[in-house]
């Protein structure tokens, strides 16, 4: 099997017309094989270790695998509990998540799902929603790949909405502060760097999710926007889920935050940089990091 398979054509073989369980299990043995096929390429150490809910490639010790397939169980629970009624783990086959041996290889395996042209900015993990959805990153201590992997994870239980990246990051970035305690940061100083680089031109990145990939300081600062529109938008939480459903990457979620928050995003944006030319444009970007 590819490194990069043809899954509409593995999706056409299986079919949709068997049992839930035999349509699971079907898709784990796919999986399965084409996670073989990666550890195969990228190195005879690399093999695949799997628990309930998850298939995890790697090189690392048996020890580490324990650890971090437990902590992922225990996660995936959490999102789900705590994003009742956004996120969702429908689908089969398990999850899935690529550890690669050092940086070099982790770029090597995600450039194949990039442009062969243009500039994007450094990254320390990813999801890829492409084919079979998997989350990928490079070997670190454990302590630093779990807050990634509930970014991550949280993408991947997000996957059914057709949701702005704007959201889907700030999502998994607010998932982020509460399950890992990346607690958001937020000075003078910072505010000041806000309001100095978000103009009307610039935020039509952040909008259309460009500014996520910049090679500049807007790729932190739209993590860090992100962040802060995310936590202040749920604080009703039963509002900020009627919008995150609603909501729709083709006008940034406009008419879901009119519709659901009783608020433009231009209002949202403005109630942390100030009066301003906020509004989007219409550019398009869904998807997530």
């Amino acid at each position: 099997m590819s490194i990069k398979p043809d899954w509409n054509e593995i999706a056409q073989r299986i079919g949709d017309d068997l049992s839930h369980d035999d349509l699971h299990s079907e898709w784990s043995k796919e999986c399965k094989k084409w996670l073989e096929s990666i550890a195969s390429e990228f190195g005879s150490d690399y093999r695949v270790e799997e628990s309930p809910n998850f298939s995890i490639m790697s090189n690392e010790s048996d020890r580490y695998i324990h650890v971090f397939s437990g902590f992922l169980e225990r996660t995936l629970k959490r999102i789900l509990n705590t994003l009742d009624g956004i996120a969702s783990d429908e689908g089969f086959g398990k999850h899935v998540a690529l550890i690669f041996q050092d940086i070099d290889q982790y770029y090597e395996y995600i450039g194949m799902f990039f442009p062969n042209e243009g500039e994007f900015g450094l990254s320390s993990g990813m999801y890829i929603n492409e084919g079979y959805g998997h989350f990928v990153f490079p070997s670190q201590d454990i302590n630093f790949a779990e807050p990634i992997a509930v970014h991550e994870l949280t993408h991947a239980c997000l996957v059914h909405l057709p949701i702005p990246l704007w959201l889907n990051e700030g999502i998994a970035v607010l998932m982020e502060d509460v399950l890992a305690g990346n607690r958001l940061f937020l000075d003078k100083e910072m505010v000041e760097r806000h309001q100095r680089y978000w103009n009307e031109d610039t935020i039509q990145d952040f909008w259309s999710g460009e500014s996520f990939m910049a090679i500049d300081e807007g790729q932190e600062l739209s993590y860090h926007l992100a962040h802060i529109l995310a936590r202040n938008i749920s604080q009703d939480f039963s509002a900020f889920a009627k919008f995150s459903n609603h909501s729709n990457y083709e006008d940034a979620g406009e008419s879901a935050a009119q519709e659901c928050l009783g608020l433009s995003l231009t209002q949202i944006v403005g109630s942390f940089l100030g009066e301003g030319n906020w509004q989007p444009d219409g550019r398009l970007k869904s998807g997530s990091r």
